[in-house]
């Protein structure tokens, strides 16, 4: 009898874990969703002067990012992406802009007003540690 208790209390506890990584997705969503977040995340212009992005999330699983110039301000780029979850028990953001590849925001977490991370170009870029500030 005690096994099968033991069992049981496992499955339970197995089943309560899931059921937090999937509201702890929803709670980071319901912070990060319909705000603008603005830092940098490693990227530069053609000619190799260094740029800041807005990124903004919507609830339909789509956002935006602009990137400006970090001299003066400047436009520099402006594209729309789809983001998802890479899977349901961890935080790492897909952020899949269609023909201009896909990019990743891996271990996002949000304390006050700040959003980290690591920041992937691409699958085979060098990561970079990101901060980026609600607005």
């Amino acid at each position: 009898m005690r096994k099968y208790l033991g069992i049981l209390f496992l499955f339970t506890l197995t089943l309560t874990l899931t059921s937090c990584e999937e509201d702890d997705q929803y709670d980071i969503e319901s912070i990060f969703i319909d705000r603008a977040w603005t830092g940098d995340v490693g990227m530069n212009a053609d000619y190799g002067e260094p740029l800041f992005s807005t990124f903004t999330f919507g609830w339909d699983g789509f956002g935006e990012e602009y990137q400006y110039y970090q001299l003066d301000g400047r436009l520099y780029e402006h594209f729309r992406f789809q983001w998802y979850w890479e899977d349901s028990s961890n935080r790492n953001l897909v952020l899949d802009y269609g023909r201009a590849g896909i990019s990743y925001m891996d271990d996002v977490r949000i304390a006050g007003n700040r959003m980290y991370g690591t920041f992937y170009l691409s699958n085979d870029a060098v990561p970079f540690e990101f901060r980026l500030d609600m607005e």
